[in-house]
């Protein structure tokens, strides 16, 4: 595969998406583990991206972990912590609602935002949430109709998983645009740019040197692309041969195409 190898020729960053590309649910792709550690021992640094806003950090640690990847928290970065990260540099007394799993609720503590009832949150911040109730909806509306920010940390529509895809957060954020007859004020995860643009910062790395490797072309090739990155796709997630051949010779073509994550090593 000559453009493989010539990416990885210039790369000294690797950015992982998860879903899709590691594993699907709680099962890891074949030869994920195998890939990672080849492209270490390559000498590239490696981190993990994850639209999904669910989990905290350490929960991602301990999941790669049982798969045999041996990580960190500064390796691992998810949408609920960049979208803490921005509201925090922007207000860090911040009064904010959510609706989203404990890894999100957790993120906004952790920045020192403030938790409150919907009427007083100056920022609704909205992930993937699998305790999705009417209640739950209910009360972003209301957060929405006193004036609060519209903070979506993705719009995957869906995610992958062992046992086929599953709504995701763009699933929640669309129920909540319908109703209140706003679209988010910001979108935090890819195709976004903020993300990338946190990890290029953080690992002071520039964007011809980093490459991104995820199984959606409307989040994570399209958010390479944006920022200037190498991209690849593997169809071990999402996409599928035929969404690739819908996009060839498009400025959202990835640079190259995998069977799955296993054939880095090939």
């Amino acid at each position: 595969m000559p453009e493989l190898e010539r990416i990885l020729q210039k790369i000294t960053l690797v950015i992982l998406d998860m879903d899709g590309v590691i594993y699907r649910g709680n099962r890891p792709i074949e030869g994920a583990a195998r890939a990672v550690a080849f492209l270490r021992g390559l000498g590239k640094k490696v981190v993990f991206l994850t639209n999904n806003s669910e989990n905290s950090r350490a929960y991602y640690v301990q999941k790669l972990r049982r798969m045999e990847i041996p990580v960190g928290e500064k390796d691992v970065i998810t949408s609920g912590q960049i979208a803490a990260d921005y509201i925090r540099r922007r207000d860090p007394q911040a009064k904010v609602f959510v609706i989203g799993g404990e890894g999100l609720v957790e993120e906004i503590s952790s920045a020192g935002l403030r938790l409150v009832p919907p009427e007083k949150a100056a920022y609704l911040v909205v992930g993937i949430d699998q305790s999705l109730t009417y209640e739950k909806l209910k009360d972003g509306l209301r957060a929405l109709l006193s004036g609060a920010k519209f903070i979506a940390t993705n719009l995957d529509r869906v995610y992958p998983t062992e046992h086929g895809f599953l709504p995701g957060a763009g699933a929640i954020v669309a129920a909540l645009e319908r109703s209140s007859g706003r679209r988010p004020d910001v979108v935090i995860g890819k195709p976004s740019p903020h993300m990338i643009l946190y990890v290029l910062r953080s690992l002071r790395t520039k964007p011809g040197e980093t490459v991104i490797i995820g199984d959606q072309i409307e989040t994570d090739i399209k958010a390479g692309k944006r920022t200037g990155l190498f991209t690849i796709l593997v169809l071990s997630g999402v996409a599928t041969e035929e969404d690739v051949r819908k996009i060839k010779g498009t400025k959202n073509a990835p640079d190259c195409v995998l069977g799955s994550l296993a054939e880095v090593v090939r």
